[in-house]
């Protein structure tokens, strides 16, 4: 672009705050607004794959992240009979803390972003003196709601409950019961849990760990030992919601991340696709020569990826919730994870205190 925008950014999420670390490094006048800006209070872990750490490396956090991450050789996928269906390969992926990645991206915020904290209800006024809207703001969205009418968030029928505990993982796994599924991960410091259930929400912490127990307790030790150490104050509760299908561009606004397709998180992508959009975002204005040539370029980017991950998410979820199936499913996947291990085998997981250098292939 020949001269320096002026640039609304609503949402200091993670998309939100690297496409503002980005836009202000290339000269443009940036404004990013939040109602918080707020660091998340429980750091439940997000995974970073290879293009994703590129884009943190360009943003120059990448070995911030990295000082702060875990990286595992590799996780089991264990079946709802506790049999071991699949050993996944890390590829090099990383595992760092919501709150830590947000807070290194806070803290690499240009002085010359200028940050607002207020809440925005009508989106109308932040078009006034800009150049360019961007939708940083989630999977509920102000902005698509508002440019994108009948873009509401769909609402999965399932109770998500994530956390952490100070205590090693006892091992590196996801299993898959029947209609339901449970995930250990390590931090650099202590474990990141996840888990999956049928609807059930009860307003207390307290009484959802007591029926996410009652669910799967009892089931496979390591899930045992890992809910007997969480506990209410490290645990978030929510359902699923995933955007529907949009074009990310519109005039002169773009969506980016959740904003723009939102995804189960079965996929472990959500935050890897936000800092692709961030970076292709910037990229596209850098080398344009108009705001509508830049959000063409982008859209022609970033909509199939952002797409398909979302779609690829949600057939994940309902492939790892099957109830009435399970037994086939397990085979099918046993199989395939069979044939997959003598074509390529890789060592068991490993407790995060056994990690290897990150960045690398650790497969």
């Amino acid at each position: 672009m020949h001269r320096p925008l002026t640039v609304r950014i609503l949402g200091a999420g993670v998309s939100g705050l690297s496409s503002a670390i980005a836009l202000a490094g290339d000269g443009h006048e940036v404004e990013l607004i939040d109602e918080h800006f707020a660091i998340p209070t429980v750091g439940t872990a997000l995974g970073l794959f290879g293009p994703a750490q590129r884009v943190l490396e360009r943003l120059g956090v990448l070995e911030e992240v990295r000082a702060r991450s875990a990286a595992p050789r590799s996780g089991r996928l264990i079946g709802a009979d506790g049999r071991h269906l699949a050993t996944i390969p890390a590829g090099g992926g990383i595992l760092v803390a919501r709150s830590d990645l947000v807070q290194i991206l806070t803290a690499a915020l240009p002085e010359t972003v200028h940050r607002s904290r207020r809440r925005v209800e009508d989106v109308r006024p932040l078009h006034q003196g800009a150049d360019l809207l961007v939708g940083a703001d989630g999977v509920h969205s102000l902005v698509r709601r508002s440019g994108w009418p009948g873009s509401e968030a769909r609402r999965h029928r399932v109770t998500v409950l994530r956390g952490t505990t100070d205590d090693p993982p006892p091992e590196i796994s996801e299993t898959w019961g029947g209609g339901w599924l449970f995930g250990i991960t390590p931090l650099v410091r202590g474990t990141n849990w996840f888990a999956c259930v049928p609807e059930h929400r009860t307003g207390s912490r307290e009484e959802d760990l007591a029926h996410l127990r009652a669910v799967v307790g009892g089931r496979r030790e390591p899930i045992d030992a890992v809910l007997a150490a969480a506990r209410p104050a490290s645990t978030l509760v929510h359902g699923i919601h995933t955007a529907p299908p949009v074009l990310p561009v519109k005039d002169d606004v773009v969506l980016l991340g959740d904003a723009a397709h939102a995804m189960a998180p079965n996929l472990g992508h959500g935050a890897n696709t936000a800092l692709q959009d961030a970076d292709a975002l910037s990229a596209a204005i850098r080398s344009a020569s108009s705001i509508d040539a830049a959000l063409r370029a982008y859209a022609a980017r970033r909509t199939v990826p952002g797409q398909a991950w979302r779609l690829g998410s949600e057939a994940m979820l309902h492939l790892a919730m099957m109830s009435s199936r399970s037994s086939l499913r397990d085979g099918a996947v046993g199989t395939l994870g069979a044939v997959a291990g003598r074509l390529s085998p890789v060592p068991d997981g490993q407790p995060a205190r056994d990690r290897r250098a990150p960045g690398r292939d650790l497969s």
